[in-house]
């Protein structure tokens, strides 16, 4: 590990890129601090922020493949952790929204344990209504309602004009729409958390 110490990020970039271990695990001690500091003003809340630090670092792993030497790899850490702790937030504001519900409307523990059920049907009928669509579209709906990637991101990542890219997302969020107009109210509010 000693080797790795003086190491530049482009050098630890590289390595990563070739599944070097141990310069992903220098790249986590010298940032996971930073990024658990960061996300801790937002979240408000110890578990949730060593949660997230796992999150981005996962990602990158991930990504390691699609590493280029030439990246500023502490502007790319902290952009996975402002989209993952967006998308932690509007998670949460769904599993929030989806309690205060059920407190409303349900008292006993049998409700709560039958409402987490229909919570994950939900879930389970959107990913059924999104393995519809067109593999394009469910791409491009991914990557900016998952993965949080802006449309120029997605129009860059995926060789397409912007335009484009903005046309497939209107039509797939048409098509969950129209699928979705018959359902109860709460279902609707899920909908409009997730794809806001």
């Amino acid at each position: 590990m000693k080797q790795y110490q003086n190491l530049s990020d482009k050098k630890l970039v590289y390595l990563i890129a070739n599944e070097d271990k141990t310069a992903y695990q220098k790249l986590f001690e010298e940032y996971a601090p930073r990024i658990y500091s960061f996300s801790l003003k937002y979240l408000n809340n110890k578990s949730d922020a060593e949660e997230l630090v796992q999150d981005v670092f996962l990602k990158i792993w991930e990504k390691r493949k699609t590493l280029d030497a030439s990246l500023n790899i502490k502007a790319f850490i902290f952009k996975i952790a402002v989209n993952t702790i967006y998308d932690f937030i509007r998670r949460k504001n769904i599993e929030h929204a989806f309690e205060d519900y059920a407190r409303l409307n349900y008292t006993t523990n049998e409700n709560y344990t039958w409402h987490d059920v229909i919570f994950k049907e939900m879930q389970q009928k959107l990913e059924s209504l999104m393995a519809q669509l067109p593999e394009q579209q469910q791409k491009i709906f991914k990557l900016s309602k998952l993965e949080g990637c802006s449309n120029d991101e997605i129009a860059q990542k995926m060789k397409l004009s912007k335009r484009t890219v903005e046309n497939h997302l209107y039509r797939s969020l048409s098509f969950l729409k129209k699928h979705l107009k018959n359902e109860s109210l709460v279902f609707l509010l899920f909908f409009y958390l997730f794809c806001g």
